[in-house]
């Protein structure tokens, strides 16, 4: 689920909340919250100035799924869920509290994708940037469950309580020119262990950020449904936690059916911040035969993935 929103309305259904809009005029009291919005940020674009490439606008917003649910917490106490209401790839969606009575005197906090663990300590909430697969060569769908974002701590003594998301992860994409075949997975190696695969942060931190756990020298992205029939170029995206790679040189790999792989070498100039997008454009592959020390095997559980990739 990509992401294409800018300004999203949540009623909640138990309270009989009303969808916010410019026009929409209501009638509060101090004791109720009337309304729930939360905004968030499109991905800022960034330019790849090391591919002199042009990026265009898209994929830079949020659009919700069936079934996403945000996990709000108030100052004291547990979390609970609001849960979507209806359908997905939609910006402005319903979401139901179950009943939960927001109040204004209180400050909550909330965050996206919901845990389900109501003793979830809100210091420690867990990401994991591993199992990413992108289906067909237009496929967004598994970006969402790694666009871990909060808000900022909000409150209401007029009856509209205002959420503020933030994007905790780095939305990066490859152009990858690649002959006729079918292909399976996308690597990016770099010669130490600079990506995050699992790690948590605070959601009441004055700043919070990605603190890594887990770390790999690859970021491994599976792909389903990618069958070229001649040479095309097409985009692959995944999302990664923030990382220094300015001046690293990294190299995309790419696994076909046939356990054949095509290597390209970049080195990107800058680092990867939280709430932007990144693009590298490979347009020259090279094949890389068992003879150089392909380990095929290893694709599946993190190994090295090619003779001169470490």
């Amino acid at each position: 689920m990509i992401m294409l929103r800018n300004f999203l309305c949540l009623p909640c259904l138990a309270l009989m909340f009303v969808c916010c809009s410019k026009t929409t005029e209501t009638t509060t009291t101090p004791s109720e919250i009337k309304t729930i919005s939360f905004n968030i940020p499109k991905f800022t674009v960034v330019e790849d100035v090391s591919t002199k490439t042009y990026i265009g606008e898209d994929g830079t917003s949020f659009l919700w799924s069936a079934n996403d649910t945000i996990g709000i917490y108030p100052n004291t106490g547990s979390q609970v869920y609001f849960a979507m209401d209806g359908g997905g790839a939609a910006s402005t969606v319903q979401f139901d509290g179950g009943g939960w009575d927001l109040k204004p005197s209180a400050v909550y906090y909330s965050y996206y994708p919901f845990i389900g663990n109501m003793y979830l300590d809100r210091t420690h909430i867990p990401v994991s940037y591993l199992g990413q697969k992108q289906t067909g060569t237009t496929g967004v769908d598994h970006i969402g469950q790694c666009d871990f974002m909060f808000t900022d701590p909000a409150s209401s003594s007029t009856g509209n309580l205002v959420f503020n998301f933030h994007h905790l992860s780095t939305l990066l994409y490859v152009n990858a020119t690649l002959p006729a075949g079918t292909y399976t997975k996308l690597a990016i190696t770099a010669p130490s262990a600079a990506f995050t695969s699992k790690g948590y942060y605070s959601l009441v931190a004055s700043n919070p950020a990605i603190v890594s756990t887990e770390n790999s020298n690859q970021f491994l992205l599976d792909l389903e449904g990618i069958t070229l029939t001649e040479q095309t170029t097409f985009r692959v995206y995944m999302m990664i936690a923030p990382v220094n790679l300015n001046g690293v040189e990294v190299t995309v790999s790419v696994l076909n059916s046939e356990k054949k792989e095509y290597q390209c070498k970049k080195t990107p100039s800058r680092a990867y911040e939280a709430g932007k997008r990144y693009g590298l454009t490979c347009n020259s592959f090279s094949e890389v035969p068992q003879s150089l020390g392909l380990i095929v095997g290893d694709w599946g559980d993190g190994g090295n993935i090619g003779g001169d990739a470490e």
